[in-house]
């Protein structure tokens, strides 16, 4: 069978397999992604990105369950401003799109980490609006690991 017959077309992104990395806790660095794209993603998600950086959950974040994997780590990211790097790496060393998954407390976090995500070579951005045992109180910003 032809891998031309798998090719996907999502508005002007084309992906060569209609499979891709869900945004999570692969998603965190372009060498994971690139390991990702390697073992066949058609597309790779990053990690969620917000304004600020993000401390998160202490562990345990993740628990196994009979269904699968239950995981609640808190949006712990670096903010878009210290990633902006990461992401240009990315692009130098993927074949695949990538989609960078953006979090915020308002309709303008979104936008100027989805702009920022963009203006560093995201192919599309997702908007993260599922993590509701995410509460801003106190738990909004604080000292994580930076990629510079």
């Amino acid at each position: 069978m032809s891998s031309k017959l798998l090719t996907t077309n999502i508005v002007d992104l084309k992906l060569p397999n209609p499979t891709a990395l869900a945004s999570g806790i692969l998603g965190y660095t372009g060498d994971s992604l690139r390991m990702i794209e390697e073992n066949g993603a058609g597309a790779v998600v990053t990690k969620s990105i917000g304004v600020e950086p993000r401390v998160g959950y202490p562990n345990p974040t993740l628990v196994q369950a009979k269904s699968g994997l239950i995981n609640a780590v808190g949006l712990p990211n670096p903010g878009i401003n210290d990633y902006i790097g990461e992401l240009k790496y990315a692009k130098t060393i993927l074949k695949v799109p990538l989609i960078v998954s953006v979090f915020g407390y308002t309709a303008e976090e979104y936008a100027i980490v989805a702009q920022k995500a963009v203006g560093a070579g995201a192919d599309a951005v997702e908007l993260n609006v599922s993590c509701p045992h995410v509460n801003i109180r106190g738990q909004k910003s604080g000292k994580i690991q930076t990629f510079n």
